[in-house]
């Protein structure tokens, strides 16, 4: 089975090539997903180092995806992206136990600088992330 650095999940086609463009020329493996559903049936869910999850998503929101994949694998960092930044939508995907939080737009640097900070903190079992 493939393994993936990333699983981004995103409904805009346009966001989420550019972010998927952005860490594969950063040397990281990509796989992408459009809605909550492809998300947690794309077999990246069960074995990538990181997932970036756009908040606002068709038909559930990105919080639910949060939850969903931190009840499978608690140690998987996720971090949310969102252009609908507001202190209270960061608190709330803190609270659900995401790694970080990331509002749009963002450019390439302030995207690869989260990414890498993420990859390189202690998993759950205390080991650090190969980056």
């Amino acid at each position: 089975m493939p393994r993936w650095d990333v699983l981004v999940v995103d409904d805009e086609p346009v966001v989420r090539d550019a972010v998927r463009l952005v860490l594969e020329a950063g040397g990281l493996s990509v796989a992408t997903a459009a809605d909550r559903e492809a998300a947690l049936a794309h077999p990246a869910a069960e074995c990538c180092r990181l997932v970036l999850c756009d908040v606002m998503l068709p038909e559930s929101s990105g919080l639910e995806v949060l939850r969903a994949l931190r009840a499978r694998r608690p140690e998987l960092p996720v971090v949310m992206i969102t252009g609908y930044a507001t202190a209270e939508v960061a608190v709330e995907s803190l609270r659900c136990g995401a790694a970080g939080f990331l509002p749009k737009p963002f450019d390439e640097t302030e995207l690869m600088k989260q990414v890498r900070q993420t990859l390189a903190m202690p998993d759950a079992a205390g080991k650090e992330r190969r980056s």
